[in-house]
């Protein structure tokens, strides 16, 4: 018996499936069909017999779970997101010009201080809904949790807030899928990683090292012979033990995954 688990990093899936302009309702059913063509594809690579079993033990889904936490209530959070402003000579410059426009008789302090306002109004704005965007995915989280005895979210990974440039960046999540990869070594026999991150080359030279088939999923747009997908590195293919290409087409026909509002 061949042992299959599933190591997905979750922001590269939402990723391709948003490039692709898909929305699934049935996650399980989703990895069943990637399952089988893992299995099939597997085969046909490494030559293995047909007769040769295998089972899907595992989905492990890395997922973020935490924001950096500001209280933006706090004079030390205000006074501090200030000397950032003040200090980024691009952004203030921007809402000088954005606060000037609006009011010409602002001038000197007068003007930087307005410019500030404004600036923090439009960064608690941005900071409050991605906040509520993690509320929802955390929602949907335990929805999948719920629904299944198949896969296991992870959140592990955490958003890292610029509030001057207002962006996150997203930290640890490719850590962890690295690292349980070894600690679940034990688990399985075949890895199959869905992520788009070179990250993870050292873990997968590492499994195969030690008598592990690993291969990566790989998400396209449109039908075969499309061979490239979105944000997928082309040196993670290379030390992969072999390459499953999951296309669009067929997840519609499928019915695996439909356009959003039924377009």
């Amino acid at each position: 018996m061949q042992r299959v688990a599933f190591f997905v990093d979750g922001s590269n899936l939402f990723g391709s499936l948003k490039s692709m302009n898909l929305e699934v309702e049935n996650y399980e059913a989703l990895y069943e069909y990637v399952y089988k063509e893992s299995v099939e594809t597997w085969r046909s690579s490494t030559h293995v017999a047909e007769g040769v079993p295998t089972q899907l033990r595992r989905v492990y889904w890395y997922v973020v779970g935490a924001i950096d936490q500001w209280d933006l209530s706090l004079p030390q959070s205000q006074t501090a997101l200030r000397r950032g402003f003040d200090q980024d000579r691009e952004v203030k410059n921007q809402w000088l010009a954005t606060v000037g426009k609006t009011d010409p008789t602002l001038k000197g302090d007068a003007l930087i201080n307005k410019a500030w306002t404004e600036c923090f109004t439009d960064f608690k704005s941005w900071y409050d809904g991605k906040c509520n965007i993690l509320d929802g995915m955390k929602s949907f989280h335990q929805g999948v949790r719920m629904g299944t005895d198949l896969i296991e979210m992870i959140e592990c990974g955490h958003w890292k807030v610029n509030f001057i440039k207002k962006y996150v960046e997203e930290k640890g999540l490719d850590t962890s899928l690295a690292v349980d990869m070894l600690a679940q070594s034990e688990n399985y026999d075949i890895a199959m990683v869905a992520s788009g991150d070179a990250d993870s080359i050292p873990s997968i030279q590492y499994m195969k090292s030690h008598g592990k088939h690993v291969g990566v999923i790989e998400f396209i747009n449109g039908t075969p012979p499309e061979s490239k997908g979105r944000g997928f590195s082309s040196r993670l293919k290379q030390h992969a033990d072999f390459v499953v290409r999951i296309y669009e087409t067929e997840l519609i026909r499928r019915k695996l995954a439909t356009r959003p509002n039924g377009k």
